[in-house]
Formats: structure tokens, sequence, C-alpha cells
């Protein structure tokens, strides 16, 4: 429904406000019984018909100027603004298309209405038709903070995204179902959803297990690969939660205003930058309302010989800015203080093009390029060729501008289908377009604007384009499907999708976004129903001989890590490859590892509770780690990490006890034992049940001699004339260890040594006198141990 119309925010009944008994309509004058009594319309004409559906008039609105120009009524008592409440209505249209979508909002005396959450019905065109919705106003995605302390004692039928038909509207009914009683969220202490694992260990999708994000885009600066997305996860922790830390209504996109922003130079293990703030009163961008959609390229356009970030994001369907850093997180600007791209600037765009979604690319000759728009649900209404992105050149020398001021170059681009989610990147001399079709380019009811010969994408696929020139892209350029609607690839998962084409250290790779972890919360707590927030995925792209692109195929295990992580440094604690449990959180704390972010981007993780853990994946410990240090603020008293190989219950290699100042920053240390090699390497917390145990800012790994996992002697005696040879295998650590013996005499797999304990393992020579030799043991998990025995006689 339309935002600009049905704006507003958070939660709670007013106090004082009496409540109509369960069954009773509240709607005044609900069959225009009286006449006009009790409607009102602003912007259009409202009139009584006779053609009824019951009685013997009915209320007739024609002459819309705008969809949000609807039908007002009144209510003879306010809304609850946590009860249950069922709508109903006769709607009847005769015009416009043969389905037209309806929606119901709720509204105060003065100030912007609220959309009703999944308010839009579409109704068939001809006789009347019925409307009908259950709805609790608390949870309308656009109710803000400002809703809580106001009155809804209106309504309004409209027809929203853009649709301005006149309709008649009869026997409306709204009733209380059930009186409010939300469960309150547990005021501290783990909520049921941070025990959902969304990312399982192994698995390298979603690339972030812990937050919500969307519509990724990439940027390369000093080497580092970093992933900008739209920030879900903001729309998802302003959401008043339920006791079990499920939204009270999911989805939506109103309360977005930053932008996640995640790096990593081995695809798999995936640093938390938290996010930058780009509209909003918080934000570089403080005309902006919204941002959504990110685009990145780090360039060096001022010759300063440093690059500089250009992130361009869209105002809503508003427009579309740019903001420049000093770093993919700090040192944020806004040069033009206002949308770079807008209706009437610098052109007058068609009525109902999306300016949004942008994509920026510099070409090998450092000519830039921006791609933008989408819909195709204005003007004619044609799915097959809405014609509704262009693409324009900017400032060879400054991006945040155009190239030409007047907007004579922007250019119409003809994607077959085309709705939204412009994408460009080079790949072997060839410029491939990329882009989401719309859900009508197949509906049998837009056939007649299907062109003969024309191929065109399925419904929601991302669709590409290839050309010799990164301005012409006309409809004979259309390739085919890169990547099929993604419910193919993962089922129940919906929507529309929004990728990004990218080479990196020497491979291609795509970017995109699911519903995968709104599965998992939907499986577990949600009666199996998807909550409806996006998580970023990446696998890899290829190519057919000619060219064209292989089908991309969707799945949890994502891309191959590309190198070893490096533990002996100071890395951040919100590194995650896994994790159950965690959130992260800024801290004005500058990041040890990362000083080119000058101060900025600095994340913690949080939230930790007893049994939760995050795990790095591929971390190259070679011969031996010798201690590890953490940097803790601990919030009790009590609390530990263990440091466990290859998964969150392998070997314990290290305990390191959180013993600082409860509140205050601090390092707290550890021995390592029996970490050596490559391995996959886990934090694991535990502390008092039921409380917040302590935040971590960084790790560090301090490489030395192994400490050997067990020790081992050895010693002969004689049986019978013959040297039997004796290995005697120590345990200090405490978990039993399973290792490999082996002598030159034979050797014993699969013996278990209890914590703390000895076993010794005796083999029978059948000589009255061996030579000097050698015995190895292999631990399971660790480096073998060898030790030199001397030579031996009996007799």
């Amino acid at each position: 429904m339309g935002a600009a119309a049905l704006t507003v925010s958070a939660l709670v009944a007013l106090p004082g406000l009496p409540s109509a008994a369960a069954g009773t309509n509240i709607v005044a004058n609900p069959g225009f019984e009286s006449g006009t009594t009790g409607w009102s319309t602003s912007g259009a004409t409202f009139t009584l018909s006779t053609d009824a559906a019951s009685g013997a008039a009915s209320g007739s609105l024609s002459g819309r100027a705008n969809f949000w120009n609807g039908l007002r009524g009144s209510l003879t008592e306010p809304l609850d603004h946590d009860a249950e409440y069922r709508v109903t209505a006769k709607v009847k249209h005769t015009d416009g298309a043969a389905t037209e979508p309806f929606g119901f909002a709720f509204c105060p005396a003065s100030g912007a209405c609220v959309a009703a959450a999944n308010a839009i019905k579409s109704l068939p065109q001809g006789g009347w038709q019925t409307y009908t919705l259950d709805f609790i106003p608390e949870q309308s995605s656009y109710y803000t903070a400002d809703s809580v302390s106001a009155v809804f004692s209106y309504f309004q039928f409209e027809t929203p995204w853009s649709s301005t038909v006149p309709f008649l509207i009869d026997d409306v009914s709204l009733e209380m179902l059930n009186p409010g009683d939300l469960e309150e969220p547990a005021p501290d202490g783990e909520l049921a959803v941070e025990q959902i694992q969304t990312k399982p260990v192994g698995d390298h999708n979603p690339l972030m297990g812990h937050k919500f994000g969307a519509d990724p885009h990439h940027v390369v600066f000093n080497g580092r690969l970093y992933i900008y997305s739209t920030s879900d996860d903001q729309q998802y922790r302003t959401a008043t939660k339920q006791a079990n830390g499920l939204p009270v209504q999911d989805g939506g996109y109103d309360r977005i205003t930053h932008l996640n922003v995640i790096s990593t130079d081995d695809m798999v293990n995936w640093v938390d930058h938290g996010e930058v703030p780009v509209a909003g009163l918080d934000g570089v961008a403080k005309w902006a309302g919204n941002s959504w959609a990110p685009a990145a390229v780090s360039a060096d356009f001022d010759g300063d010989g440093h690059e500089e970030v250009y992130l361009y994001f869209c105002n809503g369907g508003a427009g579309t800015g740019v903001i420049v850093g000093d770093s993919p997180v700090s040192g944020w600007t806004d040069p033009n203080g206002k949308m770079l791209i807008s209706q009437g600037n610098p052109v007058q765009f068609p009525s109902g093009m999306w300016l949004f979604d942008p994509e920026i690319f510099i070409d090998d000759d450092e000519q830039p390029y921006l791609y933008f728009g989408g819909n195709w649900d204005f003007g004619p209404r044609d799915p097959a060729h809405p014609k509704s992105t262009r693409v324009v050149k900017l400032d060879e020398n400054d991006p945040t501008k155009l190239a030409d001021p007047t907007g004579s170059g922007i250019t119409v681009i003809d994607g077959p289908g085309m709705f939204e989610a412009s994408s460009m990147f080079k790949h072997d001399g060839k410029y491939y377009y990329s882009y989401s079709s719309n859900f009508a380019v197949n509906n049998p009811t837009y056939a007649g604007f299907k062109l003969p010969g024309q191929l065109y994408p399925g419904q929601g696929e991302i669709a590409y384009m290839v050309t010799d020139d990164p301005m012409n892209l006309t409809r004979d350029k259309f390739a085919g499907t890169a990547f099929a609607s993604h419910g193919k690839w993962f089922p129940g998962s919906g929507g529309n999708n929004h990728s990004d084409m990218f080479e990196y250290k020497g491979k291609t790779y795509f970017a995109y976004h699911t519903q995968v972890a709104g599965l998992e919360w939907g499986r577990e707590l949600n009666g199996g129903r998807v909550v409806n927030y996006r998580s970023v995925h990446l696998d890899e792209l290829e190519f057919n001989e000619d060219g064209t692109i292989k089908e991309v195929v969707g799945t949890n295990a994502g891309v191959d890590q590309i190198q070893n992580f490096d533990p002996y440094r100071t890395f951040e604690a919100e590194t995650l490859a896994w994790q159950l449990g965690v959130r992260t959180e800024g801290v004005d704390a500058p990041a040890v590892e990362f000083p080119e972010h000058n101060g900025g981007g600095n994340t913690v993780l949080t939230n930790i509770d007893d049994g939760d853990f995050t795990g790095i994946s591929q971390a190259d410990f070679a011969d031996g780690a010798a201690t590890v240090t953490a940097r803790v603020k601990p919030l009790v008293e009590g609390g530990s990490i263990e440091v466990r190989l290859d998964s969150e219950t392998g070997p314990a290699v290290a305990t390191i006890p959180v013993d600082t100042a409860v509140g205050e920053w601090g390092e707290v240390s550890a021995e390592v034992t029996g970490a050596s090699g490559v391995h996959d390497v886990f934090f694991v917390f535990h502390g008092p049940e039921g409380q917040r145990l302590v935040q971590v800012d960084n790790w560090s790994f301090v490489q030395g001699a192994a400490t050997p996992a067990v020790q081992v002697t050895t010693s002969t005696r004689c049986v019978a004339g013959k040297v039997v040879l004796v290995a005697t295998i120590a345990n200090p650590t405490d978990e039993a260890v399973s290792v490999a013996v082996t002598t030159p005499y034979g050797s014993k797999q699969n013996v278990v040594v209890a914590a703390g304990k000895s076993v010794a393992q005796a083999f029978t020579t059948r000589a009255a006198g061996i030579p000097a030799g050698q015995v190895t043991v292999t631990p399971a998990t660790g480096s073998p141990v060898s030790v030199e025995y001397p030579a031996a006689t009996c007799g």
C-alpha cells in the first residue's frame, strides 16, 4: 500500500478508552442509510448511488486525483491498538483492470492514516465483491512510535499502487474479534529466536546467520571484499516483539534508514562492521527518509592518492542519492545535500516510475555510469516492456554529479519483463546487465503486450542482457535467466530478488537474497509460516563457452573458502562463519584489525548467554598456538569461554576465565594445548543461566611450540627371553583423548586415554635384542608426538 498516503508506527493500547463488545459493528452509517453522514473524501467526488449491494444506496467515489484519495468513514468509538478486528465491505468497480487492488487503513482525526497489515486485496471487475480483513492495529509495519498516542476514530478505503479507478462501496462492517492480549517481551535474558540455528555449522549461506539483510552489493577496498545490504535487521529490531522474539508484525521497509556492511578476504569468514547511518535524523543524508538497495564503488576520482567509497542508495521509490566515505564504514559526507535523481531532477520521468535501485558501474576507461528505476504498473501497464529503467553517464571526475546536468543523456533501457534491481558488470569484454523480472510478465491478462519472436523471463527471476555498449540496452540484447525465483532453490522463500555479479580474486560470484533465516524462524516458532525478513546469500557464477551465463544454483552450502584464516593477530570477535545466540552492536572504540577505517565501523559481540557460540572456518594454527587472549566486558561474575576445535562440541584446547571487573573492558588470557594445523575454531560461552554474560571485542592467538595433547614415555622389559616394548601415554587434559600408537613392531588404533590418566601399551618384539627406534603417538586431534627409545637386550 502507498507509504506516502498511509504512513505511521510501535505499540500498546491507549488507557482509558472504551472498547466495544465483540461482534458490535462500530462503523457509523455503515450502509449509507443516513445519506453521506460520517463519510468524506478529499481530491475526489463522493456521492450516493442507487446501485446498492443492499438497501437503497451505496457510496460512490470517482474523479480521484491520486490513489490515496480514498473514501473515509467514521467509527462510533476508537480502535484499541492491540485488539483484533475484522473489517468487511461490499465493493464494486466496473472500470480499470480486470482486477484492482483495494486497501484498508485506520486514521486519526488529523495526520496520516496507517495501512493495516496485509490490507491489499485484489477484487475482480463486475458485480459486488466482498472485501474482508482481520487485523490488529499495532501490527501494521506502518505503525510507528507516533502511533502509540494516536486515537484512531476513522478509517479509509483506497486503491493502492497508483490506481485511481472509481468504485462503489456498501455494507461496511468493523467488529472486534478479540480484545488486546499480546504477550509482552521478556525484559532480559535469552529469547527463543536466539536458539534457532539459521546457518548450520558447515554451511556458508546465508552470509550472516545473526542478522537480516537484502539487496546486496559489493565493493573492493584495499583488496578486501565488502558487501552492503538493505538492513532488514533494522526493520526487525525496531518492531515490537512477542515474548519469543518474533515480531508482532514482520516485513516492511518503512523504518529502514541504515545499510549493513560486512567484509571478508576468504569468502567464508565475515566481519560484521555494523551499519552505515545513511538516512533520517541520525543519518549522513538527513533529507532522506529511507535508505534501500545500496550500490558502491571505490575509486580515487579526486586524485588525492586515496580511494574514496561512493555509496549510492534509494530514498524509497522517490529517488536516488549518494554519500562519500573515506573507507567503507567511515568519514561519510553528503556532497549534494539532496537526491541525485528524483522526479523533475534533472528531467520529468513517467508518473509511477520508481526512481530507485541504483547501480554504479565504472568502465575500464574510468567512465562511470548510473543505472536506476523500476516498476511496470504505471502508464500503459505493460509488464512485457515497461521501459522503466534508465542509464546515464556520470561526471568522469566526480561520480556524485551527472555528466550532463540537463539530463539529456538519460537513456531508456528496454529489459523484457523488467521490474527492478538493475546490476551491471563486465566480463571478457562484454557488458552484463541484469535485473529482477516482474510477476505479471506471463500473466495471460497482459499477453497482448508481448512481441512476436521476443524471448521473456519467468516471473520473479534475475534476467540479463549482454551488450557491447553499456548504454545500448535494447530488447534484442536480452540473453535469458541467470537465476530462477529463489523459491525454486529454497521452497517457501518468496518475493522478488535483487542481485549483484562481481569478480574477486579470480572467481566470479553472484550475491542475492532469500528468506532462509525467516523460514527457520517460521518452522520453529510461527506455525510453519515464513517470517518475512531477508538474508544475503552468495554462490559462484559460471559461463558457457559462448559467454552466456549458466543458470546459478542457489545453495545453503555456498562458496568455497579461498584461503586459510590467520589466527596469529588481533582480529575482530564479530568475525563469523557460524554462530548461535549472539548479536552485535556498534561501539566507539576503534577496530584494532582495521586502522584503515579511521576509527569507525567497530562492533562487539552481545546478547551472549550460556551455551552460545561463534565459529571461524579453517584457521591455520601451523605448528601450534601457545596462548589465546580476548578483550571482554563481563556483565556477570563466573563466566568462561571455551576454545574448541572442529565443532562447538569438539576438543577443548583452552578455557579462558572471564574474571576481570564486571562492567569494565579488560583482557583475559589462557594457555592453549593441542591446537596445531588447520581447524575450524569455536568460542563457546558459559556462565550463570538466564543472564547475559559478556561482550567481546576481539581475539588474538600467540604462536608457540605446540603443547602436545598427550605425553609419551617408553620402557622395555624381558618376557621369556624376548624384549617387550612399552609405550605409556599420559593425558594431561580435562577430556578423554583417542590416539593411535605406531612402533616398528606393530600399531594400535583408537586407544582411549581418560582425562588425567595414563595408559600403557605393550608390543612383543619376538627378539632377544632390538636396536634403538621411535614410537609415534597420534591424537585424533592435534599433532603427533614421537619419542625415541634406546637399544635393549635380554639374556
